[in-house]
């Protein structure tokens, strides 16, 4: 956790500083940084970050399935359609997000699309050497 907490901390500090430090000059151009989706994690979410991508073809699908960490999903293209334990199915568009805590099953996760692909990057927080995923019985 140290880790993460190292790397938000060393993007924070390049994003607001507000001189060159090779020129001493201001930046032409500032990056904007806009928060997406914050989420308390609970206790034994895990120690290990992974930053992945998931990309479904037209009308492709995951099974059921349940991941032991945190998951912070983000739709980089298109559209999919998702549903966790016993919630309604959602549309997520490109540019949305949503998040998933340990263990909670995702039971219906496609691509909302039968003619163009969709994509995710998925940030997940576990323990070291735990599976993406597991498939539900």
């Amino acid at each position: 956790m140290r880790t993460l907490t190292l790397l938000i901390a060393t993007l924070f500090l390049c994003g607001c500083a507000t001189q060159s430090p090779v020129t001493g000059e201001p930046p032409a151009a500032r990056a904007k940084v806009t928060a997406l989706l914050t989420q308390a994690l609970p206790p034994g979410a895990g120690t290990e970050a992974r930053l992945l991508t998931v990309e479904y073809p037209p009308g492709g699908s995951t099974p059921a399935h349940h991941h032991d960490g945190a998951i912070f999903a983000y739709v980089a293209e298109g559209a999919v359609v998702t549903a966790l334990d016993d919630g309604p199915e959602r549309r997520f568009e490109a540019g949305q997000s949503w998040y998933e805590r340990p263990g909670q099953v995702h039971r219906v996760s496609r691509n909302a699309s039968t003619t163009r692909p969709a994509k995710l990057v998925v940030f997940f927080v576990t323990q070291p050497g735990s599976p993406p995923l597991r498939m539900e019985k």
